[in-house]
């Protein structure tokens, strides 16, 4: 049993780069989706990849000193179905979680998550039932586009080379960190980045995002095991459990994790319109009103300063702050309940929990998100970090889709799919009485759900609440995926006949 103590060297050889890198100074990325068409290409394919993935080691740059700072970095997830695909025995495969096995587009996941209507599985672009199957997804992240394009043609060639794995054609999508750190909307993203204990000494138990470690219950979370028949060859470590001691087990999970993948394209124009929109029917067509809606929904201003900290107007001073709490703001009145960050991380205020019940549950229940964005921006965001002016009210009330997608590529890290991803989903964000309100879903990304009564955003005030019409939808599932995070080591077993 592996405590939650600091990583050592040798986990943090094993363990995959992009569970504990969000590889900021690398903003270019491309996601590759892989079909494997025969098992021993596959696993060629597994094999010869295998020495080029970026692990979590530590790199050294100039003059020795060592830094997190990888000059590319090359990542794989694999679905169940790729699992199957590469021959791993079903009974291997059935010590994965339910909802690993089941894969994101399945009926009881996609109710779980509320793809419904223009979100549901069957209208995405790829991993859905109605496209070839993803069995893998190569992350790819470079300095720059020359760099990540002869990645491309690298890790192509491999493909090609394997006889028996293929990039998903149409399935090539390009990521980016923006200068502005901006996602598609205008607002300063990627903010909110919990700690893992192992890597800092402090922060969110390492068993929340890694296997084989402590989580927040002191518990090891479940692992996938292989039999001693099939690890003759003790690749993977032994699985050293009271609950097993009479069967030999591989540890197929250790230093492994779970990567959610959603393509999540957002209508700019549309949320900007309805802000203005709103803001013009509650008597204040002005652009100081509109943003202020706007950044209500959100949880932050555009600079990324948090309401809770600058109720009354933005304050780029405080764009990068995370450190704070709810407890002087229980009701609302400056960062509203449903607000798509008080959602997503409720912090000490989890009504109807005292405050230490609260930090308690939240912690347990916390997501490393590793996302980019996609497509050109619709309007350039830092004219929302200017003072607000009738100029601003015209561009945005006034923004037009001009037919190119644009979103987010969401991606996030957890231990476990149900009680972290699918819980945050279902319990905070897509539950319309959360925190005590009544038809009020997460007004960034939920969809409307058949039967539910339309959503709409409800700000608190001293003299009463403030209401808004219907929200429309502002964010649409396009393709999505559920992915293990294999070790080094347990892909090095991957790539072995079973």
């Amino acid at each position: 049993m592996t405590s939650s103590a600091r990583l050592t060297h040798e986990a943090l050889r094993d363990i995959q780069g992009v569970i504990t890198s969000g590889y900021g100074h690398l903003p270019q990325a491309v996601y590759l989706c892989v079909t494997i068409t025969n098992v021993d290409g596959g696993r060629r394919w597994l094999s010869r990849l295998a020495d080029s993935i970026t692990s979590s080691q530590r790199h050294t740059g100039g003059h020795g000193v060592s830094e997190d700072r990888p000059p590319t970095a090359v990542n794989i997830g694999i679905t169940a179905n790729g699992l199957r695909a590469i021959g791993l025995p079903e009974e291997v495969l059935r010590t994965f979680p339910v909802e690993f096995q089941d894969g994101i587009a399945s009926e009881e996941r996609s109710r779980i998550l509320g793809d419904t209507g223009a979100s549901a599985p069957e209208t995405w672009e790829f991993g859905g039932p109605r496209t070839e199957p993803v069995h893998a997804m190569l992350m790819l992240f470079a300095a720059d586009e020359a760099t990540l394009l002869e990645m491309c043609r690298t890790q192509r060639a491999m493909l090609e080379s394997s006889g028996g794995a293929v990039e998903l054609p149409g399935s090539s999508q390009r990521g980016l960190r923006t200068d502005t750190f901006a996602e598609p909307f205008g607002f300063h993203d990627g903010i909110a980045r919990p700690s893992i204990a192992g890597l800092s000494g402090r922060g969110v138990p390492t068993g929340e995002f890694i296997l084989g470690y402590e989580n927040h219950y002191g518990l090891i979370p479940p692992t996938p095991v292989v039999p001693q028949e099939l690890n003759a060859a003790h690749t993977l470590p032994h699985l050293d459990s009271p609950y097993h001691a009479a069967r030999q087990l591989g540890d197929l999970g250790r230093n492994g994790s779970y990567l959610v993948y959603r393509k999540l394209q957002q209508d700019v124009a549309g949320f900007w319109q309805f802000m203005a929109r709103e803001s013009t029917r509650q008597g204040s067509a002005d652009a100081a009103r509109m943003v202020w809606l706007a950044s209500k929904c959100v949880g932050r201003w555009p600079s990324g300063a948090p309401l809770t900290l600058a109720p009354d107007a933005d304050n780029p001073g405080l764009a990068e702050r995370d450190d704070f709490f709810y407890e002087d703001d229980r009701d609302g009145l400056r960062c509203p309940l449903g607000a798509h960050i008080r959602r997503t991380n409720p912090r000490d205020v989890l009504k109807p929990y005292p405050r230490a019940q609260s930090l308690s549950m939240t912690e347990a229940h916390r997501l490393l998100r590793r996302g980019r964005a996609y497509g050109a921006p619709l309007f350039d965001p830092r004219e929302l970090r200017q003072p607000p002016s009738a100029d601003l009210f015209k561009t945005l009330a006034n923004l037009q889709d001009d037919g190119q997608p644009r979103g987010v590529h969401f991606f996030c890290v957890n231990a476990s799919l149900k009680s972290q991803f699918e819980f945050v989903q279902q319990a905070w964000c897509n539950n319309p009485r959360f925190g005590g309100l009544n038809d009020n879903v997460d007004p960034l990304t939920s969809s409307p759900r058949p039967g539910d009564s339309p959503s709409r955003m409800t700000i608190p005030r001293e003299d009463g609440a403030l209401r808004t019409n219907p929200l429309p939808q502002f964010v649409t599932v396009r393709a999505g995926a559920y992915m293990f995070l294999p070790s080094l080591t347990a892909l090095r077993f991957l790539c072995s006949a079973h």
